[in-house]
């Protein structure tokens, strides 16, 4: 109904909008618009008017039916009670003995339908439209019976008699329409306008007039003349201040009564049944009260009330009641959300009813055809509460006639606040589900503090979470934050969470599908984790997601197909899981994306073609797969190209031409295929700066260019087992960095050959043994360091070579503490010795005769050591210091020797590191030296073991390392695990070092148990990273230096120490589980070489 009214009020201002304008356009500024108010004013009364009149109308409908159940049955009226309305009479509300009350209305006249009923022959009343019959779709008349079957026609053996229909109207599109067939079609009558009418004796279009002139009977007249008699209550009876109260389960409720006449023989009594309670109270002859209690359940029954005048004659009334029951309803109040959401409530009554929201927020969804004796369900939805408070609204349970029954109240929480709380408990459950209490960082975790200042979570200014990020915080730590156990589904409730980080952690389960409901999540990043499972099909649900990063997992199966559709995806990254199917050949349906790494999986079939449609990608991985075909014909048109990563697959065919279209392209592997044709490698190295095209079958030779391409900053190149042939150009094996790219170049497949030039040699030895003086002690006796070089032919001395590497050993040598803050003790002495080659292979000879072992180990002769080089300078004593040698080889090698404990010569020989990309070091060369010097000056152990040769301390190794003990070497590492007696014990208890991590760790001197050292990582144990000297190690080298530079009668004091060592201490506690993340294939450097007297 309010629809149509909507609609009839639109519809209204779009017919007044062209008069508007035609008659503003022509106004003065004296224009009257009165009359044109007056006539839209006049127009809203007609519409509310139709409203009003529909209702009264069916109000009417279903009061007649209660009269001719009243004829029928011999009722007689109890009471006729005027309902006015601006001072006029516009209806009466009657009730009857035996029928429930009923009330009718004179209303206005209008242009409505005439609805009335007749006795026909048979004696039984039937509907009436316009004056004629009213007929079903059978052409039969309808009775207008009681709906409770008990009058309809007679039934059958064994049924129920047949119920009568009421005729229900309704108006809509400025029509009046009736049904009688309990609303399951509707016939149109005539147009409703709406009109006003002239209230009082003309009446509406059912009763034209109540007659209640008469003591005996009142007369209904019908708008067609049909009267309609029934009589009036015998004068001896009782009447009641309210004959239909209402009532609740286990209410009592109180009705007054009176009498037209009595004496004190006068009788009034009660009958109950089904748990109903009442009792008479006599205030005199004439009046009194009727408590009456109902039962609890509730049931739908009268009490009936008897009065005797104490002689022969006593009547009989019945008060019923208006039972409406809110199921599930404490004190007629609900609750609801502060979110937008859905309001149902269960309402039983005996009794047709409505439910009418009186705020505007709470909107009526569902309105059930209401059935008396039954539960009905009202269905609202509710908006949600954007105010800061806390907000009330009412729901009205009322009769068809609009006569409030119940009033329910709607509380309303604060949307905001109840989203904060929700994602409060969500946080906490999440914390319990990862094992929280073993994270490395749990700061302000379930505390009463504000989410956002809890660790790795940030909140929108309203409090709402929008990020969760919780990953490794230091290089040399990739244990994430120590997530563990599982993710929860109710993080897909988090409705603002847009970015999700959660790293190298031992996350397990499955992905949860709950998190396709986080709508604005743009970034999500589980990678480094143990997830199993199919990656969720929800995920495409996510609209925003521009980061998919899922990779070092145990995911399967295939890929869902609408992932391949998402709008916003700019990076998926899916390697290392166990992922399998095709890429599918709607890949460019992916318009914004410019990162693909799907490396380390299961995918077969070929590279679509449709992948080079990809404007915007600029890396691309799909190695360790096992796809075939060919390479896309057209991945020239991926002009943003910048790494190509295909190996280890099967595919075949040339490298296509168009590849050189790749402008930006830096980074090619096409390792471990079957691809042959030209190996393209002219092209290659003019413009990339990592080729890897090994285990292939391509052709072509080594160009010149080669060499060129070395001296750039480029990270790799791997060109063997192909197919080339030829001479490789002498420029090439002379480069410095021949020595670490020779084996990822000369060896090819079985019948092809790459031959070696004739080496260079050198033919000026002028240089040979001349003393650089690199720095000069300016205190004390001076600390002697040589240095000198193996590899570096004439040319290295006259291009600068050697110089630059010498003067890259001295800053790296003094780069770490202590020997930092002493470099002022030391004299450091650079030594040249001329090589005949500067390539370390079979054939060449250099000055020190080095050879490499198995990397990263290195061998050379100490003759020319000890009676050539040493000597040349001339305060250089072999037996307490150090002579360093640097192998002109950009190698990852490193070995010390030394011959006694305390006193004897100590030689040390590293590369120059390695250059090959991939690595973790900083700066490879230097940790590299340091860790040797570690070794050969401060008499260091290492405190690494080998994880596949792990073994305990073998009781020969125990007494090596006491006996070292009693000499001052190997003061970084114990036999005993006792803190009190261990070396370092004066640290454990020194306060000052309390933020060290100082303790006891097991591991050192290549064994895992046994043997003890006191950080859980230094220098000594890996020189991966930024790894220094720890505490002991660093009182060890220190020592060593001031007995060196002040003599023998220094003597050690440990407090000195400590104030110096300040410097290397943290005023915070580090990492108290910190690990250092090393490579699989990662070889330690050897152990030192002690030759014992």
């Amino acid at each position: 109904m309010w629809n149509l009214f909507t609609h009839f009020f639109k519809c209204r201002h779009l017919i007044w909008l062209p008069v508007l304008c035609v008659t503003l356009a022509g106004c003065k500024d004296d224009f009257d618009d009165s009359e044109l108010r007056k006539q839209i004013a006049d127009l809203d009364g007609r519409l509310t008017s139709l409203e009003k009149l529909c209702a009264q109308m069916n109000t009417n409908i279903s009061s007649m039916q209660t009269i001719v159940n009243a004829l029928q049955q011999n009722d007689y009226i109890t009471g006729v009670t005027p309902i006015t309305e601006g001072g006029n009479t516009t209806g009466y509300s009657i009730t009857f003995a035996k029928n429930k009350p009923i009330t009718i209305y004179h209303g206005e006249n209008g242009s409505t339908p005439v609805i009335g009923i007749k006795k026909d022959t048979d004696g039984i009343y039937y509907w009436t439209l316009d004056g004629e019959w009213l007929l079903d779709a059978s052409d039969n008349k309808i009775k207008a019976e009681g709906t409770d079957g008990e009058s309809g026609e007679a039934g059958e053996e064994g049924k129920p008699g047949q119920n009568g229909i009421t005729p229900v109207l309704k108006i809509e599109e400025g029509y009046w329409y009736v049904s009688y067939d309990n609303e399951n079609s509707w016939q149109q009558l005539g147009k409703a306008s709406g009109e006003k009418g002239e209230p009082g004796e003309k009446g509406d279009s059912m009763f034209s007039s109540v007659d209640t002139s008469n003591d005996g009977y009142v007369i209904f007249t019908l708008a067609d003349g049909t009267e309609l008699k029934l009589p009036r209550k015998d004068s001896f009876g009782i009447s009641f201040s309210n004959a239909f109260p209402g009532i609740s389960a286990g209410e009592t409720i109180e009705i007054e009564y009176t009498l037209p006449k009595g004496d004190e023989k006068t009788l009034v009594k009660t009958a109950c049944q089904n748990g109903w309670q009442a009792v008479v109270n006599k205030k005199d002859h004439l009046s009194g009260t009727i408590t009456i209690t109902a039962p609890d359940p509730i049931t739908d029954d009268e009490v009936l009330v008897f009065v005797s005048d104490g002689k022969e004659k006593t009547v009989m009334s019945a008060i019923s009641f208006c039972i409406v029951i809110l199921d599930n309803i404490q004190d007629n109040t609900v609750k609801v959300g502060g979110g937008d959401g859905n309001l149902t409530l269960e309402i039983t009554s005996n009794m047709e009813i409505k439910a009418v929201p009186q705020n505007e927020w709470i909107i009526t969804d569902e309105q059930p055809q209401s059935k008396a004796l039954a539960t009905n369900h009202f269905h609202f939805k509710v908006l949600a509460n954007g105010d800061k408070q806390n907000r009330t609204g009412h729901i009205e349970v009322q009769d068809m006639g609009g006569k409030v029954l119940k009033t329910i109240t709607v509380v309303q929480g604060n949307a905001l606040e109840e989203e904060i709380a929700k994602e409060r408990e969500i946080l906490i459950k999440f914390y319990y589900a990862t094992n929280g209490d073993q994270w490395e960082n749990n700061t302000n975790w379930c505390s009463d503090k504000p989410v956002g200042e809890w660790y790795g979570v940030e909140t929108h200014y309203d409090g709402l979470v929008y990020k969760m990020r919780f990953v490794y915080n230091d290089p040399a730590n990739f244990n994430g934050n120590n997530l563990s156990g599982h993710l929860i589904p109710e993080l897909g409730d988090l409705s603002e969470l847009s970015f999700l980080e959660i790293q190298f952690s031992q996350l397990s389960g499955n992905i949860p599908e709950e998190l396709g409901k986080l709508k604005h999540l743009y970034h999500l990043n589980l990678s480094y984790n143990q997830l199993s499972g199919e990656i969720p099909t929800s995920i495409s649900q996510m609209t925003g997601l521009e980061y998919l990063v899922l990779y070092k997992n145990q995911l399967s199966g295939e890929i869902p197909n609408s992932i391949w559709q998402m709008p916003s995806l700019k990076r998926i990254e899916l390697q290392y899981n166990q992922l399998s199917g095709e890429l599918p050949q709607n890949i460019n349906d992916l318009k914004t994306l410019d990162y693909l790494d799907l490396s380390y999986n299961q995918f077969t079939g070929e590279i679509p073609e449709t992948i080079c449609l990809l404007s915007d990608l600029f890396r691309l991985e799909l190695s360790n797969n096992q796809l075939t075909g060919t390479l896309p014909e057209n991945i020239g048109n991926l002009k943003k190209l910048e790494i190509l990563k295909l190996a280890n697959n099967q595919l075949s065919g040339t490298i296509p031409a168009s590849i050189k279209q790749c402008s930006e392209l830096t980074y090619i592997d096409l390792s471990n295929n079957q691809l042959h044709g030209d190996i393209m490698l002219d092209f290659f190295l003019q413009h990339y700066r990592g080729i890897d095209l090994n285990n292939n079958y391509f052709t072509g030779s080594i160009p010149v260019e080669l060499a060129s391409w070395l001296d750039g900053e480029n990270t790799g190149l791997d060109i063997s087992y192909n197919c080339l042939s030829g001479t490789i150009p002498w420029e090439v094996v002379s480069h410095h960095r021949w020595s670490s790219l020779r084996s990822m170049i000369q060896p090819q497949n079985e019948g092809y050959q790459l031959e070696m030039p004739t080496l260079y040699e050198s033919t000026d030895y002028s240089e040979d043994g001349k003393v650089i003086e690199l720095q000069k002690a300016t205190e004390g006796n001076g600390v002697n360091i040589v240095i000198s070089g193996d590899g570096f032919a004439d040319v290295d001395f006259t291009s600068g070579h050697f110089d630059d590497v010498m003067n890259k050993t001295l800053e790296a040598l003094f780069s770490l503490e202590p020997m930092k803050s002493f470099r002022h003790l030391f004299n450091v002495y650079a030594v040249k010795a001329v090589s005949k080659h500067n390539v370390f292979f079979e054939g060449s000879e250099t000055a020190f005769s080095c050879r490499f072992g198995k990397e990263p180990s290195v061998s050379w002769n100490d003759e020319n050591i000890i009676n050539k080089y040493a000597p040349k300078v001339e305060s250089f004593n072999i037996n307490r210091d150090v002579f360093i040698i640097i192998v002109n080889a950009y190698l990852r090698l490193g070995t010390t020797v030394r011959v006694g404990w305390s006193e004897g010569s100590s030689i040390m020989a590293c590369g120059l590191g390695s250059t090959i990309i991939g690595g973790n070091e900083s700066d490879p060369f230097r940790q590299t030296l340091n860790h040797e010097f570690g070794h050969a000056f401060g008499k260091l152990c290492d405190e690494y073991w080998y994880e596949n040769l792990a073994k305990p301390l073998e009781e020969e190794y125990r007494k090596l390392i006491q006996e070292a003990h009693t000499n001052e070497c190997y003061m970084n590492i114990d036999v005993t695990s006792d803190p009190t007696s261990v070396l370092w014990s004066h640290f454990i208890a020194d306060k000052r070092y309390q933020n060290e991590n100082i303790g006891v760790y097991e591991g050192g001197y290549l064994c895992n148990k046994g043997v003890w050292r006191a950080t859980e990582n230094s220098i000594m144990r890996s020189e991966i990273g930024d790894a220094v000297f720890n505490a002991p190690s660093r009182e060890a080298i220190y020592k060593r230096i001031m007995k060196q530079a002040y003599g023998d009668d220094w003597q050690y004091d440990y407090e000195k120490f400590v104030e110096y060592d300040a410097i290397n201490r943290s005023s915070t506690p580090k990492l108290s589980h910190r690990t250092v993340s090393i490579p699989k294939d990662f070889k330690p450097l050897p152990p030192p070489v002690i030759i014992r007297k």
